[in-house]
């Protein structure tokens, strides 16, 4: 007797959908779920079998209508929304364009708020779950030369807090995970961009150097994307799922956000 399909009961949309996290998330959907794959990287829409491969440009209103509209031909309910997409700028609050802040609020915050926006009434049909992809620099003070990254994430917390109390009652739940450092492409880049950081900089070649060693200590400790795995399906399927649930979140960065700032203050004009 041959094996019969599974039977398609709930839908996913999955945006950043090609990134190590997002990968190793999209392993833990049962086979009731469809799952809309968006990526920059794909070329055009592709089924595969219980996927659809959808192009996404997430800075892109008019990309993020074309998806859409896609999957309203396809069904009216999504079970969970989430977004991947993310990227990291080292550097210098005041050496740095301005574009520089711009471009990475519109990928890793305004992209979130824009996708939830629109496939709201989606979710509130299914009754569904939002799952914000945060990171432990949400919660944390921001470091010198990371503070970019930073911003988008302290933005992305208070506003999945004002989301998820707002819609309570709404029957769509709210939840976020906070990952720490993860084999991932994004965690690779950071080392090829410190480098030209370190080449190009005029006022921090002293503190970069110094850093240089301890963020390569840390990338060292990245864990694998399975652990993050674990946990978004947690966040996913959990009956009741917490409000945040942080994931391999580095000790010694916890550590120096519980001091006072004054004390942070002292320790960081020591290396500048």
């Amino acid at each position: 007797m041959e094996n019969e399909d599974p039977v398609i009961t709930k839908y996913a949309f999955i945006a950043g959908s090609e990134s190590g996290l997002a990968q190793a998330a999209i392993k833990v959907f049962p086979e009731c779920y469809h799952i809309f794959c968006a990526d920059i990287r794909y070329a055009e829409i592709k089924e595969c079998g219980n996927r659809t491969l959808i192009p996404l440009n997430v800075t892109d209103p008019s990309s993020l209508m074309a998806a859409r509209d896609y999957i309203a031909q396809k069904t009216d309910k999504l079970d969970i929304v989430t977004c991947f997409a993310g990227i990291v700028t080292l550097g210098s609050m005041v050496e740095l364009p301005a574009d520089s802040m711009e471009k990475i609020m519109q990928v890793n915050f305004l992209s979130q708020y824009r996708i939830n926006n629109l496939f709201f009434p989606f979710l509130k049909k299914a009754g569904g779950r939002i799952i914000t992809i945060s990171s432990e620099y949400g919660r944390l003070d921001a470091l010198p030369i990371h503070g970019y990254y930073a911003v988008t994430k302290h933005a992305l917390e208070v506003y999945n807090d004002s989301l998820r109390r707002e819609l309570q009652k709404s029957g769509v739940s709210v939840t976020a995970i906070r990952p720490g450092a993860f084999k991932t492409s994004l965690q690779g880049g950071i080392e090829k961009q410190f480098e030209s950081l370190l080449e190009a900089t005029e006022m921090y070649k002293n503190i970069l150097t110094k850093m240089k060693f301890l963020m390569t200590g840390e990338l060292k400790k990245a864990k694998d994307p399975s652990l993050f795995a674990k946990a978004f399906k947690k966040a996913a399927f959990a009956k009741r799922p917490r409000r945040y649930y942080n994931v391999k979140n580095s000790f010694k960065m916890r550590l120096l956000s519980a001091l006072p700032d004054s004390f942070q203050d002292f320790i960081f004009r020591l290396f500048l």
